[in-house]
């Protein structure tokens, strides 16, 4: 089964067809909150101003939460989830986790879960160039397991 993250089309009534912007959110009503929050810091638009309609082409599909994830301690858990990007640039721009080479928790993701592949480009025990320590890149099941993690609303923060 797959979890869907509703998207919704919003601009204020006053503006041009091609101004919109377009927010995730459950209902019409939280969407159209989320949209004045981020328009009303400007001071241009009221709340009765925003007009929202559904923007089905633009959800998204999430997996539901993979078994895995059970396994996973808390830590690892963020390593995942900050290899796969979850920040104020969204989820899945990344795909690497930089890590002392002999980190414990990266090793068992690695070879005992299989969700990470390396270390890669370590240098001297871990001097590579301007990071320090070795390179961990997601296999494609840990790419699978840390969309699973991604919160269906609420923004892509761990």
């Amino acid at each position: 089964m797959s979890r869907l993250r509703k998207a919704w089309d919003a601009w204020p009534e006053w503006a041009d067809d091609g101004e919109r912007d377009h927010f995730f959110a459950e209902t019409a009503g939280k969407a159209r909150a989320m949209a004045y929050r981020s328009w009303s810091n400007a001071g241009s638009v009221t709340f009765r101003e925003i007009i929202v309609r559904r923007a089905k082409h633009k959800d998204v599909v999430l997996p539901d939460e993979h078994r895995l994830v059970a396994d996973l301690s808390p830590e690892q858990r963020q390593m995942v989830a900050h290899a796969f990007g979850r920040d104020r640039h969204g989820s899945g721009y990344r795909d690497h986790y930089c890590v002392d080479p002999g980190n414990l928790d990266m090793l068992s993701l690695a070879w005992e879960f299989g969700l990470f592949s390396g270390p890669w480009g370590e240098r001297a025990y871990g001097d590579t160039g301007m990071w320090c320590g070795a390179f961990f890149y997601l296999t494609e099941l840990g790419k699978l397991v840390a969309a699973s993690m991604l919160p269906t609303y609420g923004g892509d923060h761990a």
